[in-house]
């Protein structure tokens, strides 16, 4: 369960390094935001799996 939110956790900080990489480009959505959105869905992804099968 605590692997659920470490998971979630590190999503949300790839998804405000993703947004932070679109305020430095003006907006801009370059191949680094891109991945770090990547990333960020990926975590997601994997937390909501782990959240769904362990209840």
């Amino acid at each position: 369960m605590a692997a659920t939110y470490v998971l979630a956790a590190l999503a949300l900080a790839f998804l405000v390094a993703a947004g932070r990489r679109c305020m430095r480009g003006r907006g801009a959505m370059d191949a680094a935001a891109r991945t770090w959105l990547l990333i960020a869905l990926i975590f997601t992804t994997v937390a909501a799996w782990l959240q769904w099968h362990t209840s």
